[in-house]
């Protein structure tokens, strides 16, 4: 009983989150084996047919998990990699830095539906960022940002970027804080030059956080929804078509059972690159150690 005691104490978190992320994650999966709709009450067990409708419309599907992909992995690269040379660059000392600091990291406060509205109007054909560029003498390079083809979801994944990157920068400056100073002082005196201070000092003390923050902003753009509907609804055609606004097409035609097989075949994808990405992260780590 006594050995028992200390678990009595998780019984609060363990309810909160099996009530309210074990439990709907079973509905979800249940309800993948149903004809549920958003129309009817009735649901009867239909098997794996909407497993079988997913493999019907195979290409529109494949299409959205390759462009969910692309985006995670444009995204995880852009904020991750921004972010560290920003945690740096802020970690140094200089006259407005904190008010840079506050700059960088402002963005994510920003209600995601109001950003993507902003940008559909900056990167409109007629929009502000190509009066910009006639204006600087760079008309050739105006393009309707989202309404391409080739770039929306690149556009797209680039407003992410600058919306997200300073929850990396946060997060890899806290990390700098814990770098002794004594071993950038013995750098020093060794001759080190401010780059191989970072590279071969601070930057593998900091590895672990890195690849924390690569891991979260995987899982974050594997199931990004709310700034690509809000900037391009899955368009032009389907060039920006994610599992999610595929998931939500589902929803739109009822289908709840449908759209929850194809949510369950997205946690699955998740799951997997989420430990792909955790076993790279810890080889890595442990090389280092």
């Amino acid at each position: 009983m006594a050995r028992a005691y200390p678990y009595w104490f998780l019984a609060p978190a363990t309810a909160i989150f099996g009530a309210f992320f074990v439990l709907p994650a079973l509905l979800g999966m249940w309800l993948s084996f149903t004809n549920a709709s958003t129309v009817a009450s009735r649901q009867d067990f239909i098997g794996l047919d909407n497993f079988r409708l997913l493999i019907r419309n195979g290409p529109a599907f494949l299409g959205a998990l390759g462009n969910q992909v692309i985006y995670a992995a444009s995204t995880t690269i852009g904020k991750t990699g921004i972010g560290v040379v920003l945690a740096f660059f802020l970690n140094r000392a200089f006259v407005g830095r904190n008010a840079l600091r506050a700059l960088v990291y402002m963005p994510i406060m920003f209600s995601t539906i109001v950003v993507g509205i902003v940008f559909r109007f900056i990167l409109a054909g007629d929009g502000l960022l190509n009066d910009v560029l006639r204006g600087v003498g760079l008309g050739v390079l105006a393009r309707d940002w989202l309404g391409s083809f080739e770039l929306a979801l690149w556009s797209v994944s680039a407003i992410d970027i600058w919306m997200g990157v300073g929850w990396t920068v946060v997060l890899v400056l806290a990390a700098l804080q814990g770098v002794p100073e004594e071993l950038i002082e013995s750098a020093k005196i060794d001759g080190a030059s401010r780059w191989r201070q970072a590279t071969q000092v601070s930057l593998p003390i900091v590895m672990p956080t890195v690849g924390l923050a690569a891991l979260l902003t995987t899982i974050s753009g594997l199931k990004s929804f709310e700034i690509i509907y809000a900037t391009t609804g899955g368009g032009p055609g389907r060039s920006t078509e994610v599992m999610t606004t595929f998931i939500a097409r589902a929803l739109g035609t009822t289908n709840l059972g449908y759209a929850s097989a194809v949510g369950f075949v997205q946690f699955a994808v998740i799951t997997v690159i989420a430990l792909g990405i955790s076993r790279v992260t810890r080889r890595v780590e442990g090389n280092q150690s």
